[in-house]
């Protein structure tokens, strides 16, 4: 692969990829090689550049992101850039490096070419993908039997200790079901907008709507969406308030 990852954006709208190009000019080491408005464009783009991964809009006039995968000989690395959320399953399916969502994040963009240098495939395994920290925008992949589905950092209310499992609690009032410890968690969410209140219980602290003192010892933490409280150890209680600021 060369120094400079090159990039191909393909986008139908023209303001789009013009912003794309602005904000690949910041990152190091990104060089367009070409854009292209449509599938054809697009296929024709790949033959002629060759590039190192495609910036990829999912929803194009009359066809999509995927029409495009399906007319390539060779798999290419593919960051889909869109205003759509409910396509990440697919992305997923089609071995997509990241899932993007307008107007793009500098940093996630960077993450995400980041990620093309150091590996050759297409998404990591869920080893490695334990190893690294969340941001607050991520989207965690959660497989739930038949029916795998993308999860927002940002939607998970607060995580619960059950056993050797996790509860994710979510925004939607659903629960995900991980084989995750609260430990891992801890340690993959970001602390500006997590804290541990309990020794079973991580919070996130844009979800807390109040805390109520109970009998001078601990005190109550509620939460959106939910009426009954989680609870605040009283050891953990100035961690919780630092955080709220």
């Amino acid at each position: 692969m060369n120094e400079s990852l090159q990039i191909l954006i393909v986008d139908d709208e023209r303001l789009a990829r013009k912003a794309l190009r602005r904000t690949l000019d910041e990152i190091d080491g990104a060089a367009v090689v070409g854009e292209a408005g449509s599938v054809a464009e697009a296929a024709e783009a790949v033959r002629t550049h060759g590039p190192d991964v495609i910036l990829l809009d999912v929803q194009m006039r009359r066809e999509t992101g995927f029409d495009l995968l399906d007319r390539l000989d060779e798999p290419l690395q593919v960051i889909f850039v869109t205003a759509y959320d409910e396509y990440a399953v697919r992305a997923f399916e089609v071995n997509a490096l990241d899932y993007l969502l307008k107007p793009v994040d500098p940093d996630r963009l960077a993450d995400a070419l980041q990620r093309v240098r150091d590996t050759s495939t297409a998404l990591p395994e869920d080893e490695t993908a334990t190893e690294a920290g969340f941001r607050y925008d991520d989207l965690f992949f959660y497989e739930e039997g038949r029916r795998p589905r993308f999860i927002r950092i940002c939607d998970i209310v607060y995580v619960e200790a059950t056993g050797n499992y996790t509860e994710l609690h979510l925004a939607d009032t659903t629960m995900a079901l991980t084989s995750c410890t609260l430990s891992t968690w801890a340690e993959r969410l970001p602390d500006a907008h997590f804290a541990r209140i309990h020794r079973s219980t991580i919070v996130n602290v844009e979800r807390v709507t109040r805390v109520e003192s109970t009998d001078g010892r601990s005190y109550d933490v509620y939460v959106t969406d939910r009426d009954a409280p989680l609870s605040l150890s009283r050891r953990r209680a100035q961690t919780l308030k630092d955080r709220l600021g």
